[in-house]
């Protein structure tokens, strides 16, 4: 084991995660931005930064559909799109799904600091 270890670091190979992968990452990150925004708004203390989303937000089942069942049918056409015409990845789909994880990434660290801040204070 300690072998193949040593051979795969050794050829300095550098690990490829499927587009697949990439595209439900960052649908993952979509739900959990989602799921906090909603969790801080129902505190009273915080709001929607976004007008048009903090406009979504105020009906829950349009909200769900919109940051939920919609990205997530996206993804799967998407997904099934480059499958069926074979496409492959490029760094313009590879730059636009890093920028969407970095993006969505410091969301995410905005709404642990408002947590922190809401059971701290």
């Amino acid at each position: 084991m300690s072998e193949l270890v040593l051979d795969y670091k050794e050829r300095g190979e550098v690990r490829q995660y499927g587009f697949g992968v990439k595209l439900f990452f960052l649908y993952f990150l979509n739900v959990c931005d989602w799921f906090c925004t909603q969790v801080l708004i129902d505190t009273g203390r915080f709001h929607e930064a976004n007008p048009f989303m903090a406009w979504i937000m105020e009906y829950p089942i349009v909200a769900f559909f919109v940051k939920c069942v919609l990205p997530l049918s996206l993804s799967i056409f998407i997904w099934l799109f480059y499958k069926i015409f074979k496409l492959e990845q490029n760094k313009f789909t590879n730059f636009f799904i890093y920028s969407g994880v970095v993006v969505y990434t410091a969301v995410i660290v905005v709404h642990i600091i408002n947590f922190i801040h809401l059971y701290t204070s």
